[in-house]
């Protein structure tokens, strides 16, 4: 089942609120669609450029190229493809991949992050498993608890911790990445302040600014290129195994700390680790440290989406259930009226039956599983219809006495 809305503008607002997977592609088209199993689950409303969509189960969404979108909340995993405009997210508890997408701001995302084909800025507080990011324009990310793959950022990019290991590859900005769980293998890029790993420091056509300091559980391997032609080294090994590799220089030091002078001055790193450490020339040609990213760009959904798609589904269920319930019971209650006055008060059309015109509707009744006796949810609707002359006193309390039977 697919609902549409035709737009009368070119770049509408999209504001979404999903309960399962979704998936949200761009169009030609000057219309939204939402592709959903369950129609019912769904509902588009449109006012003044801005359409507001809740989905209640897995759907494809269309909308137009130039839209721009207010995620409020994925509870599946959400996937958005070819949407030029801004993309403000709040919160994904599932898996986000974006792909040739406008400037982006997420605020939490319970699982796996992917992003690819930016122009302008990502920024990302929090994502509770991995994150890839490829051919940005610059990306900043406050915490990640999983592992970190970059390639190809055009600008700065940032991030302060990561639970897992981290690979980069050609970032042309500044580069921030203070805490990392795992190794930290990267090329081609500008440190600008400290770096811990837990694991192994892996490092190759680097530059840094004028004074860094470097601390790895494991080794540390620094292959140099011509972009540090000058700088000053203090080495520090827990393994007592330093070896340099420089120019005419092969040292190899069994001592626990060195200092290496390259050029005059320059800038300088601190280098503590607890295995070995080796400085070289970069390695020819190019090795390709992060490989192929395309496997994190295809939409699957998590067992936590599935999940949540279950329980969507059985709560609609017993509300539809409920909703039955109280239509029998109220249908019960019609009926001792009817038996009372001798007629039935739905479909008698020559009597009437003074009402009051502002009268709310009388809200169902919900009794509790094995419970005797009149419930408050039936005691207050026979008050109101008691109120609202629809029954007299006596009529009152012949329906209060057989509730109690």
């Amino acid at each position: 089942m697919t609902h549409t809305i035709n737009l009368t503008t070119e770049t509408p607002v999209i504001h979404v609120k999903a309960y399962g997977g979704i998936k949200i592609s761009g169009s030609d088209q000057s219309e939204v669609q939402c592709r959903i199993d369950a129609p019912q689950l769904a509902t588009l409303v449109e006012e003044n450029g801005h359409v507001y969509i809740t989905a209640n189960a897995s759907c494809d969404l269309s909308i137009p190229v130039s839209s721009s979108i207010e995620l409020e909340r994925g509870m599946g995993s959400v996937s958005i493809n070819n949407v030029n405009g801004k993309i403000n997210i709040e919160k994904v508890l599932g898996n986000l991949v974006l792909s040739d997408v406008g400037p982006t701001r997420i605020e939490k995302v319970g699982g796996n992050f992917s992003i690819q084909n930016v122009d302008g800025d990502v920024r990302i507080e929090k994502v509770g498993a991995t994150v890839v990011v490829e051919n940005v324009g610059s990306f900043h990310c406050e915490k990640a608890g999983g592992s970190c793959y970059v390639k190809d950022v055009r600008g700065d990019f940032q991030l302060l911790k990561i639970g897992g290991k981290f690979l980069g590859q050609r970032i042309s900005g500044k580069t921030q990445v203070e805490k990392v769980g795992g190794s930290f293998n990267a090329g081609h890029l500008n440190l600008t302040d400290d770096l811990k790993a837990g694991g192994s420091i892996h490092l190759s056509g680097f530059e840094f600014d004028d004074q860094i300091n470097m601390k790895a559980g494991g080794s540390i391997d620094l292959e140099l290129g011509d972009e540090l032609k000058d700088g000053v080294f203090d080495l520090k090994s827990g393994a007592f195994e330093i070896h340099i590799k420089l120019g005419d220089d092969d040292l190899k030091i069994h001592d626990g700390i060195y200092t290496y002078n390259l050029g005059e001055g320059g800038p300088n790193l601190s280098g503590a680790a607890g295995g070995a450490i080796s400085l070289r020339h970069i390695s020819e040609p190019e090795v390709d440290l992060v490989g192929d990213l395309s496997k994190h760009f295809t939409h699957e959904e998590s067992v936590f989406s599935e999940l949540i798609q279950e329980q969507v589904e059985s709560a609609t269920r017993l509300a539809e259930a409920k909703i039955r319930a109280a239509e029998l019971r109220l249908e019960q209650i019609r009926d001792q009226v009817d038996k009372h006055r001798g007629f039935n008060i739905d479909i008698d059309p020559d009597i009437h039956i003074p009402t009051s015109p502002q009268s709310p509707p009388v809200p169902p009744v919900n009794r509790p599983v094995g419970k005797k006796g009149a419930s408050d949810e039936e005691r207050l609707m026979i008050l109101k219809m008691l109120e609202d002359k629809l029954i007299t006193v006596d009529e009152a309390e012949t329906l209060f006495k057989a509730l109690d039977d």
